[in-house]
């Protein structure tokens, strides 16, 4: 014969379990509901940061046209805007003549290898009764470099080459016999001599 339940127990379990769903619920909805709008920003700049948009290409420079720390300069591009005593000294005397130079003149103890300033190629080697041996690249956007006083070239015409290839060895010329070991470089800008100290500034990356 079932026991009948007193008045006050049934009230006391329905509370019980009352309180035991709203416990429940309240879990589900703490592990449920969405993470505050201040978190999700923060999360997103971080994102930002992690995931950066790269947009940026190095810029591509000339070289001088040698690598041996040996080398430095004897005479400087001769510029009617430089002041007198840098004038002086890009005068180059030659047959009882002065007259200004059209490139920068770097000289070294010792022979040294000339290399390609910038990619280009091969347009003309050939000899000057004064000046020697030469080799003339072929740059883009109307550039050209020409490398004089060379011993030896190691290039052929219409060869390509590399920004630090070789091509040739440091020589002599009449203007300077007394220095064994140099070379006259000349730049052009379409068809005008520039200032190799503005050429080295000049960036190529724009033509990649």
């Amino acid at each position: 014969m079932a026991r009948k339940l007193r008045k006050y127990v049934v009230p006391s379990i329905l509370g019980t379990v009352g309180i035991s769903l709203l416990t429940v619920s309240g879990l589900y909805l703490n592990e449920t509901k969405p993470v505050n709008s201040n978190y999700k920003f923060t999360v997103s700049k971080q994102e930002e940061k992690v995931i950066p948009v790269i947009n940026d290409v190095s810029e591509i420079k000339p070289l001088k046209p040698y690598l041996e720390d040996t080398v430095g300069k004897q005479k400087d591009y001769y510029s009617r805007s430089d002041d007198e005593q840098t004038q002086q000294n890009s005068l180059i005397y030659y047959e009882n003549t002065y007259m200004p130079n059209t490139g920068i003149l770097y000289s070294s103890e010792e022979q040294f290898d000339v290399i390609a300033s910038i990619d280009g190629t091969v347009k003309k080697i050939g000899e000057d009764n004064i000046l020697g041996k030469y080799v003339e690249l072929e740059h883009e956007n109307g550039y050209k470099t020409v490398y004089y006083s060379l011993s030896e070239t190691a290039v052929t015409e219409g060869k390509i080459v590399t920004k630090g290839d070789v091509i040739g060895i440091s020589g002599t010329n009449k203007i300077e016999g007394s220095l064994k070991n140099n070379i006259l470089f000349e730049t052009y800008h379409e068809g005008y001599l520039m200032d190799p100290e503005e050429f080295y500034s000049v960036d190529f990356s724009s033509n990649r």
